[in-house]
């Protein structure tokens, strides 16, 4: 089985495969392979000329109901302190193309879900937001991409999830790259019965690794403390 996750990167896609590393002793490691950016027929040929997979695709896959500015997901992520991903040309272009594959549609049971066990079998397509998931492995909010403290924590948080990049260090990959192993982390845990949904299942739903979501994720401890040392008083 592949679990694969594909991010945005600029005009293009990026892909993220893993792929379990049995051993003796636990845990299950996940090997990682890095594709180059490509589009989105690029990545679904490559995706359909394998044998399993589950995509987590890590950009909106559906369009807000009539009558509403934004999808609930979006509200509920948001809420969360999670910023929603902008639609693309490209990863539209990807949903559209395995969309007959089967994509994740959740029960009508409110606005928060667990992803049933084995879903992936006939739904193995669903979508994903990577801060999201970074948030919902550490139960808290993390520093912004840009900050080195933010970089270091998601590479952390996939090291910590026994993820390996046999192609190079996860320190010389672009955050791109991370991002998209945090979406084929998320299918990962999808596959396995360990994750839930946040949405209105009638309008398209987001997928986050854990057994359930909590209502916020924290920001105690997100930044350490440091001084700065004041200006004086503007003329």
């Amino acid at each position: 089985m592949h679990y694969c996750g594909v991010v945005p990167a600029r005009r293009l896609l990026q892909l993220v495969r893993l792929e379990e590393v049995r051993r003796a002793e636990p845990p299950i490691r996940l090997s990682a392979a890095f594709f180059e950016p490509g589009t989105a027929g690029q990545i679904a040929a490559e995706l359909t000329g394998s044998d399993d997979f589950v995509l987590a695709i890590g950009a909106p896959a559906t369009d807000a109901l009539q009558g509403r500015p934004v999808r609930a997901c979006d509200e509920l992520l948001r809420a969360r302190g999670v910023a929603p991903v902008p639609a693309g040309e490209e990863s539209r272009r990807l949903v559209e193309a395995v969309a007959p594959l089967g994509a994740f549609e959740a029960a009508d049971q409110g606005r928060q879900g667990t992803v049933p066990y084995a879903a992936f079998r006939e739904e193995p397509v669903f979508e994903t937001n990577a801060d999201g998931v970074f948030c919902a492995l550490r139960a808290r909010r993390l520093p912004a991409k840009r900050h080195p403290q933010g970089l270091r924590l998601r590479i952390a948080e996939l090291e910590q999830n026994q993820l390996l990049d046999d192609g190079g260090d996860l320190w010389d990959r672009r955050i791109e790259e991370i991002d998209a192993a945090a979406a084929a982390l998320c299918a990962h845990r999808y596959a396995v019965g360990h994750a839930s949904w946040l949405g209105d299942p009638d309008e398209g739903v987001v997928v986050l690794p854990g057994t359930s979501i909590p209502d916020e994720f924290s920001t105690d401890g997100v930044l350490a403390p440091v001084e700065r040392v004041p200006l004086p008083p503007a003329n």
